[in-house]
């Protein structure tokens, strides 16, 4: 039979927080990680090559403009339910980005901005 296993609970009278003290939180528990939960790397790099094959396709559009259109197409829910999967709230993300109109958002600005504009970003000529 599965049992699960308690996490044990450290006593710690320190308020200081240095060294090894810095592994647990207030409560004595071990610190989970911060932040935002990291994505599946095949995930972005799907995303990526899908906006390329449309950037060879069409010449005169930018990578945002490609980022769009993407958005657009049918089976992008398929993907917004792989990228949402790790986050807390993901029916309220999943219909900002599927419903809400894009001026009154900005979440596909905003995602692009996050997290797919650094693989498309210009070089610079000295």
């Amino acid at each position: 039979m599965g049992r699960k296993i308690k996490q044990k609970k450290i006593r710690l009278k320190s308020n200081d927080r240095k060294g090894i003290l810095s592994l647990f939180n207030s409560h004595g528990y071990l610190r989970g990680k911060r932040g935002q939960p990291k994505l599946n790397s095949d995930i972005t790099i799907g995303i990526i090559a899908k906006i390329n094959r449309t950037l060879k396709n069409n010449k005169k559009i930018s990578p945002f403009k490609a980022w769009i259109k993407i958005t657009k197409l049918k089976g992008f829910p398929y993907i917004l339910d792989l990228w949402f999967k790790n986050k807390q709230h993901k029916k309220f993300w999943y219909q900002r980005f599927l419903e809400e109109p894009e001026s009154e958002s900005g979440i596909r600005q905003n995602f692009w901005r996050n997290h797919l504009r650094k693989y498309f970003t210009k070089n610079k000529k000295k």
